[in-house]
């Protein structure tokens, strides 16, 4: 009798759990995933900070999370046409951006850096002798505004992975990219190495959504505010920037 009476709670309990499956709001989120740690495909898999994250908030707000990686630069048009409702991919607000789409407040509580990146031959000694060389970045990116306020001439590329195979082979004279992203493929590329670093004076990476989406905004930004210092938000911090969590 008891074991009937289980089988009925699980029974329902599993039934409970594909109702709120079945009716959860869809929200297609687009990223980028070739940003360690931010995003990026382990296994096949999408996973990183900022897709926990995501996952997390779309749980708390009763959102069904579908993913949708495309090249960074689309991101905002696929935004803006509709083919997505939301972008998470280690974005900052800039004076631009903040034309064309909404953002939530920021999600990270640090500062970030970026590396300078330069082939083992080279003999530029710091970041402001890139002036006038060639500097690869991904198109639509941060980089690309630090390159341009170095005075280099911007070659900008689909992807980092581009950009750092040109590097290799000489084609171009530096790169710029997030620290952590950086020391990622440091780690395999050994022709490379880190010239300088820059300081990111803009605040942290934000979620960003159509313009005019106010109620999903402030919905966002009130879960943001309820996760910061708990140890759900904290965890992830640990997991994936163990060096900032001071």
């Amino acid at each position: 009798m008891e074991g009937i009476i289980m089988k009925k709670i699980i029974t329902l309990i599993m039934a409970s759990v594909l109702s709120v499956s079945l009716f959860a709001e869809k929200l297609y989120v687009g990223t980028n995933a070739e940003f360690v740690p931010y995003e990026y495909l382990e296994n096949g898999k999408l996973t990183g900070f900022d897709v926990e994250l995501m996952e997390l908030i779309g749980q708390k707000a009763g959102y069904e999370i579908v993913w949708k990686d495309m090249s960074f630069d689309g991101l905002i048009p696929a935004l803006q046409t509709g083919k997505i409702d939301a972008i998470i991919a280690g974005m900052s607000q800039t004076t631009e951006r903040q034309k064309a789409v909404d953002f939530s407040n920021p999600y990270l509580y640090f500062k970030s850096e970026h590396l300078v990146l330069v082939n083992n031959k080279s003999s530029l000694n710091n970041k402001e002798e890139l002036k006038n060389k060639i500097v690869g970045v991904q198109l639509g990116s941060l980089q690309e505004e630090f390159a341009t306020k170095l005075g280099a001439n911007v070659r900008p590329y689909n992807s980092f992975l581009g950009a750092l195979m040109d590097l290799e082979n000489n084609k171009i004279d530096g790169v710029i990219i997030a620290d952590k992203t950086g020391y990622e493929y440091l780690k395999s590329m050994k022709t490379l190495k880190t010239l300088d670093k820059i300081t990111d004076n803009y605040p942290g990476a934000s979620i960003a959504l159509k313009k005019g989406s106010l109620e999903k905004v402030e919905k966002i930004n009130k879960i943001l505010e309820n996760l910061k210092n708990t140890d759900e938000y904290n965890n992830l911090v640990i997991k994936y920037f163990p060096e900032k969590n001071n």
